[in-house]
């Protein structure tokens, strides 16, 4: 289940953040998305290490935290879009062949 989508300027600013959850989640949501710019960032800059090729803007999962798990993508333009969801029993390969990559294509669209 998605619990926060984000989209996030070139400059790390916050465009725009939606939460799913009751309003004492939304600072903590806020602050999971805020901590994974630093991964995005990471990847970016280091793509030997992280995993995806430069020219793949489908991030893949970030990371996970507590009860979450976190997904970036990053177009041409360096925006990103960060998405948080609940469902930590899927395989992260089946997430990023299928529903994950469409989603977040289709967010990127609707942007």
């Amino acid at each position: 289940m998605i619990v926060c989508v984000a989209v996030v300027g070139h400059q790390n600013n916050p465009l725009y953040i939606q939460s799913f959850t009751e309003a004492d989640d939304a600072l903590k949501l806020h602050h999971i998305v805020h901590c994974s710019l630093d991964v995005v960032d990471e990847r970016v800059n280091n793509p030997k290490k992280s995993g995806p090729l430069l020219n793949e803007t489908f991030l893949g999962l970030l990371y996970p935290i507590e009860n979450f798990k976190v997904y970036g993508y990053l177009t041409n333009t360096k925006v990103k879009f960060i998405l948080v969801t609940t469902d930590l029993d899927v395989k992260d390969a089946d997430v990023r062949n299928v529903s994950m990559t469409a989603l977040m294509v289709t967010i990127s669209c609707l942007f």
